[in-house]
């Protein structure tokens, strides 16, 4: 991780030493990564004596319940007119692990009215301008990497406790897919070093994180593998979509499809694929690549979405079934002006 910007810092630390109450808030179907750095950022000042809630925009998945402190966690979605109330008394907003307010759905029409200090912690691209102390780093395997050095560099190192580094080695974890991918820079490993000196059991969060799911899931999962999973147009192009009516045939609940879109890859020859679902507020297009295959330059261009060079999404709204098909015909396409570019490098 590179080091923090001084000025950012002294920012950070005039904001947590002025100030006494802060909302920590994550984007809508928060993973592991969303809860581990708001949950842990809520731990440190906590035990800086202030008073600090996580509050995210839908309900987690059932997955991530052993997390230290999301039972804390408050749900906009499911208490609005409690969490407005909660939004219009802090003093500090942290907008952590995403970059637009599109992400946080009714929360970010909210977030929109306030006027209050905010502090954005993030790795995604096109982060929220206007801010008043940021640390945005879209190299970093995770937003728990950055919140981790920020603490540190903050001088903040003796509020680190067990579940803060907990908290922070299954952001980690999770977005990196167990450390394969987007974690090929020593310092992450340095860190994962660092935590271990916290005393984090790190059997037991691997043991949580991959082998926590339900019987649903993995029939869902099943399903997605062999019925719905198809190669675009015979090229190293996958894709796999669920209409809402099969969801709801395996009693969908949020996060149950998390991780499936990764499957494809596994092919050999599979270079992007993409798991589109059909939700009640709109089509969810989450796209994997592998390689230099940019994967958010096709989401921004097609669907104004974003993301990393390897992973990223869009919401869409529209006719389910026309949305895989433009979806198909957009990606072979990007996919094909790409190919006669690289080679022509």
């Amino acid at each position: 991780m590179p080091e923090m910007p001084h000025e950012e810092i002294d920012k950070l630390l005039s904001i947590i030493s002025n100030n006494h109450s802060f909302i920590l808030t994550c984007h809508t179907n928060p993973d592991g990564d969303a809860l581990g750095s708001t949950l842990a950022m809520r731990k440190v000042l906590l035990n800086l004596g202030k008073n600090a809630t996580v509050m995210t925009p839908d309900l987690p998945p059932t997955f991530y319940s052993w997390m230290p402190g999301i039972k804390t966690v408050k749900i906009y979605e499911r208490d609005t007119e409690n969490c407005d109330a909660m939004l219009d008394a802090a003093d500090v907003v942290f907008i952590m692990d995403y970059s637009e307010l599109s992400r946080v759905k009714k929360l970010g029409e909210k977030l929109k009215t306030l006027t209050k200090t905010l502090v954005l912690i993030d790795h995604h691209d096109n982060p929220i301008p206007e801010v008043d102390a940021k640390f945005h780093f879209p190299d970093a395997p995770a937003t728990c990497a950055i919140v981790f050095d920020v603490i540190r560099q903050a001088g903040l190192a003796d509020k680190i406790d067990l579940d803060v580094a907990t908290n922070i080695y299954t952001g980690i974890l999770t977005d990196t897919g167990g450390l394969n991918y987007n974690s090929s820079s020593p310092e992450i490993y340095i860190t994962v070093a660092e935590l271990l000196r916290y005393g984090i059991d790190k059997p037991y969060i691997h043991e949580k994180v991959f082998n926590n799911k339900n019987m649903r899931r993995l029939k869902l999962l099943g399903y997605s593998l062999s019925r719905k999973m198809h190669r675009i147009d015979k090229l190293p192009l996958a894709v796999m979509a669920l209409s809402a009516k099969e969801l709801e045939q395996y009693n969908y609940n949020t996060g149950d499809t998390e991780g499936f879109v990764n499957f494809p890859l596994q092919v050999k020859d599979i270079m992007a694929t993409a798991l589109i679902l059909e939700r009640p507020d709109a089509i969810k297009i989450s796209i994997r690549s592998k390689g230099e295959f940019p994967v958010n330059e096709f989401a921004a261009k097609y669907y104004g979405g974003g993301g990393h060079l390897n992973a990223a999404g869009a919401n869409v709204n529209g006719d389910f079934d026309a949305t895989v098909d433009a979806y198909c015909k957009n990606i072979v396409e990007f996919y094909t002006k790409w190919l006669k570019k690289t080679v022509g490098k």
